[in-house]
């Protein structure tokens, strides 16, 4: 599997600004900026386009030269990997603090990668402080850029050096489009592992402490000739469990992510069931008009697992009525068990949700269900119907044009006509709207 985009890592020792400059470069607050260092946990990315050319954009955690925890480890192995696959490197010290011993011990390791590195010096904010960049040549880089990438200073320039050192064969740059796809849950359901397995390698970090994961990080998998945007996100609580302030950035990102994505995978902890909170992060995705697939994870855990099925099946449509339109996949991210009908069942969702039925065939639709149960008003007087129309994709999204408006229609008739709808058309994962609207 090749990469869609050449890329471009950003590395260096934590809270240099690293996350600044990448928000910087992509023009959004995509990466979490928090004065604790070590913020950033995975690798984040997103595509950039510059002079004409276009490449991937990946934020790091931070370099330590001692990795004292578990967790620090895999947030260096992460980096590794972003540089070993990184056409060019970034690597950001910062022009306050000065020449550090960190930064020596980087220097061994990033010498050897030749031009691929441009040494960056950040938070150059004032003509005075170009002195104090000086110091950073002792490294032996040939190309040094002063940049303040809180106020943009140098960015331009700094972008302009990198189009220079990309490669001129451009891979994969026409792709077409991507299945944006967020991956949300509660923290510790598996979001990360389920990452890991569907892009056939360790892009996230993995670890039993709950909230791990931050930034909403972007992964671009090709399978089977479709391209895959997953976006791994922060697991969602209810605002009274958010720690901090950089968890809380991390809760209104995993909602971000929701808003852009096409659709997204639910992902639920088969051991302990559903929760409210799974519940109200099924509302998020309905009210959003995303696609959604529920994907219990952990079912390698499982005994006896069609009697389980059938049980977690009833309770899903119980607990979560505002997703009973989405298809239930039974997933174990530990052993990949039945990824590919993830691919599957997103590509169904997808189809669903840009399907359109012609107004002729709605009004035969609208002619039989109305038979069958004629529309009436609060007041219990029948309703007349005049005809019912599709008037967008992604979600579905209806009009039904009536002598009464919504208000003074009966409640249930919405649901029953949406109801009928899907037994008609099928329009599985996806939310459908239906508006009224009156007309004499």
């Amino acid at each position: 599997m090749g990469k869609s985009l050449q890329s471009v890592a950003i590395v260096g020792r934590p809270n240099v600004g690293k996350s600044t400059l990448f928000n910087r470069i992509t023009g959004a607050r995509r990466a979490i900026v928090d004065p604790v260092a070590g913020s950033t946990r995975d690798r984040n990315t997103s595509n950039v386009s510059w002079g004409g050319r276009s490449f991937q954009i990946i934020d790091t955690g931070g370099i330590l030269e001692e990795m004292d925890t578990p967790l620090d480890e895999q947030v260096g192995a992460q980096v590794e990997i972003a540089i070993g696959e990184a056409d060019v490197v970034l690597w950001i010290v910062d022009g306050r603090a000065g020449l550090l011993p960190e930064e020596q011990y980087l220097g061994k390791r990033l010498r050897d990668l030749g031009d691929r590195v441009v040494l960056v010096v950040n938070k150059i904010d004032h003509a005075s402080g170009r002195a104090d960049a000086m110091e950073f040549h002792r490294l032996g880089f040939s190309a040094l850029y002063e940049v303040s990438a809180e106020h943009g200073l140098g960015v331009g320039d700094l972008l302009d050096a990198i189009i220079q050192r990309l490669p001129e064969t451009l891979i994969g740059a026409d792709s077409g489009e991507e299945l944006r796809i967020a991956i949300t849950g509660r923290p510790n359901v598996g979001k990360s592992s389920l990452l890991n397995c569907l892009s056939g390698e360790d892009r996230a970090v993995v670890n039993e402490h709950a909230g791990t994961t931050r930034d909403a990080v972007d992964t671009v998998v090709e399978f089977e000739g479709a391209l895959y945007r997953f976006v791994d996100t922060a697991g969602i609580r209810r605002q009274g469990k958010i720690p901090n302030q950089a968890d809380r950035l991390g809760v209104m990102y995993a909602e971000r992510a929701i808003e852009r994505a096409h659709l997204c995978l639910l992902v639920l902890d088969v051991t302990q069931g559903v929760t409210t909170e799974d519940a109200s992060i099924g509302r998020k995705i309905s009210d959003a008009g995303r696609g959604a697939v529920l994907v219990f994870n952990k079912w390698d855990l499982v005994e006896g697992r069609e009697e389980k099925a059938k049980e977690m099946l009833q309770v899903a449509r119980e607990k979560m009525p505002h997703l009973d339109f989405a298809p239930i996949v039974f997933v174990s991210a530990l052993i990949g068990r039945a990824l590919r009908t993830i691919f599957t069942r997103a590509i169904e969702v997808r189809e669903q949700q840009l399907r359109r039925i012609t107004t002729s065939e709605l009004n035969r639709f609208l002619a039989a269900a109305s038979s069958h149960f004629p529309a009436r008003a609060r007041d219990g007087k029948e309703v007349n119907l005049f005809y019912l129309s599709q008037t967008g994709v992604s979600p579905p999204s209806f009009v039904l044009f009536a002598n009464r408006a919504r208000k003074e229609l009966d409640p249930t008739y919405p649901r029953y006509l949406t109801r009928r709808l899907r037994e008609s058309y099928g329009f599985e994962g996806t939310p459908l709207r239906m508006r009224i609207r009156k007309r004499k």
